[in-house]
């Protein structure tokens, strides 16, 4: 508060005094009314003063605190702000290193994927070439057997040959030493001549045999089936092969023929002649896919594959049975082996 002046104030209050001709108490009284209000006015000063000062500082000390604050705040926004600025960096390095995993990921499983496309390729190339091989092996095997059914048609016409001759050359010389031969015989028959050369022949072994009851195909079939057995296992494996080989081959029912091309099989796997086994195998699967030796021969054939050495095409045969017969004994048998290579 401004302080006004102590002579300002006495002119204020003498001048009408002095225009009145005022008396010496009343300037004493107004000089004391002047102390007074002089007075007063020193206490309103330094009570405003005082009360300025505690106000200023309070509000410096508000300030300081406020600064204090303000700093804090401060302190705290750049710890924040520099925080900030981490994640930010680490997100992208996050970020960089994810897209960098996915990308080597991905080239892994495009490379692991035409990996694995090359391989089915190139499997199902092999198992092109073995169907090819086997089918050239089984188009050999029937003109080997064919070759061997007309070498043994020709043989036994020949022998049937050289035995009609050896008959008429008997004959022949029969008429030559006995000349004509006249045959007696009861009355109420008719008289006929023979000669040597047209008599009735005599009884012979082979022509019981032809007036004996004939024996059927499948007892035959039964009979050389035991035979091929007895000696697959005294493990005389070629000639139980020949045994089956006759039976497959004799035009008997299905079901003989299939049971002697799987132990043709059999013998050949026995023979470790894997090869010829697997295209005996493939045989029974390629024509009898639906019948109760079907699994046993892709069985045995992988078998013979895994023999060989050729383990993976063993596995895709493997696999086969377990997709194809899930239900039968050989699906268990080709899981064990799986779980072995």
């Amino acid at each position: 508060m401004k302080k006004i002046p102590l002579s300002f104030l006495c002119m204020l209050t003498v001048s009408p005094l002095l225009v009145q001709c005022a008396s010496q108490d009343e300037i004493n009284q107004i000089n004391y009314q002047l102390r007074t209000l002089n007075n007063k006015v020193s206490t309103i000063e330094n009570t405003s003063i005082d009360d300025l000062r505690k106000r200023h500082a309070a509000t410096a000390s508000q300030i300081e605190s406020l600064q204090q604050d303000f700093l804090q705040l401060k302190s705290e926004l750049e710890e924040a702000g520099h925080l900030n600025r981490r994640l930010n960096e680490q997100s992208k390095e996050l970020e960089t290193a994810f897209k960098t995993y996915t990308k080597q990921e991905q080239e892994k499983r495009a490379a692991e994927i035409n990996q694995l496309s090359k391989e089915i390729t190139d499997k199902d190339q092999q198992l092109e070439q073995l169907a090819e091989q086997i089918r050239t092996q089984q188009e050999h095997l029937k003109t080997i057997q064919q070759a061997r059914v007309e070498e043994a048609k020709r043989q036994a016409a020949e022998a049937a040959r050289k035995a009609e001759e050896a008959r008429q050359k008997a004959a022949a010389a029969n008429q030559a030493a006995q000349g004509p031969t006249i045959t007696r015989i009861p009355a109420d028959k008719t008289k006929r001549l023979y000669s040597a050369s047209a008599a009735p022949a005599a009884t012979t072994p082979a022509a019981e045999t032809a007036s004996s009851p004939p024996v059927s195909t499948t007892e035959t079939s039964s009979r050389s089936d035991y035979k091929g057995k007895s000696l697959f296992d005294q493990g005389k494996y070629r000639e139980a092969y020949q045994v089956f080989e006759k039976i497959a081959s004799s035009g008997g029912n299905d079901q003989a023929a299939l049971d002697a091309k799987y132990m043709m099989g059999e013998c050949l796997f026995g023979l470790k002649e894997y090869d010829q086994a697997i295209l005996e195998y493939q045989s029974i699967i390629t024509n009898y896919p639906s019948s109760a030796k079907a699994p046993g021969a892709m069985l045995r054939q992988a078998m013979a594959f895994e023999n060989l050495n050729d383990k993976d095409t063993a596995k895709i045969l493997y696999k086969k049975i377990i997709a194809s017969y899930s239900q039968s004994p050989e699906a268990g048998q080709a899981q064990k082996k799986l779980d072995t290579l």
